[in-house]
């Protein structure tokens, strides 16, 4: 991508999840001095750990925002890593609270709404762009983004059903999750390869 565009769908990945990571971080803190003595150690510990991927992440970002397409394979299977770090991290947290966290919704609805908040935040930036392009591949770029647009509403419909559901383990959210976000992720790069077709 060019810096026309300003948009590159691993970089709006790692920013969306990094969204996601703060949100539960606070959550977490939050609550925190809910957990019993005993297991107040650990959920600490699985607190520390959160920030540590937060930091791990925000830092990626910092570093690869303006290199987008070039971001090697190892720098992604890095971030990869690290996503996967917090989520084990998120379940720490869960098994040393295992009497409070056992069917806590307000975290679902926390992470659903942090993941809303940030694809409409991605959102904004590539209708931005698209505004740029007033070429021959506008209609290519308007479709793409309306597409953009479409997938995030079916996947918003989805989280919001599953939520209001009330009886899902963090198991079936954070499946719910993954599926929605892949499904943005796809309709992300789609856009991005639209607009660089319009370049």
């Amino acid at each position: 991508m060019t810096d026309q565009s300003h948009i590159h769908s691993y970089v709006e990945r790692a920013k969306n999840r990094l969204d996601e990571i703060d949100a539960s971080v606070a959550h977490f803190e939050a609550r925190a001095q809910d957990v019993q003595a005993d297991a107040r150690a650990k959920a600490d510990a699985a607190i520390a750990k959160m920030k540590a991927n937060r930091d791990a992440y925000r830092a990626w970002v910092a570093e690869n925002q303006e290199i987008g397409e070039l971001i090697t394979a190892e720098a992604r299977k890095d971030l990869e890593g690290e996503w996967a770090k917090f989520e084990d991290n998120v379940m720490a947290y869960f098994d040393a609270a295992a009497g409070i966290y056992e069917q806590d919704k307000a975290y679902f609805q926390v992470r659903i709404e942090a993941l809303k908040d940030a694809w409409e935040n991605t959102m904004e930036r590539v209708r931005k762009s698209a505004k740029t392009f007033r070429t021959s591949s506008e209609a290519e770029v308007d479709a793409a983004v309306a597409k953009l647009e479409k997938n995030a509403e079916i996947a918003n419909a989805k989280l919001k059903d599953l939520n209001a559901a009330g009886n899902a383990s963090w198991a079936a959210v954070r499946d719910a999750l993954s599926a929605s976000r892949a499904a943005f992720d796809k309709a992300l790069d789609e856009t991005q390869s639209a607009f660089k077709k319009a370049l």
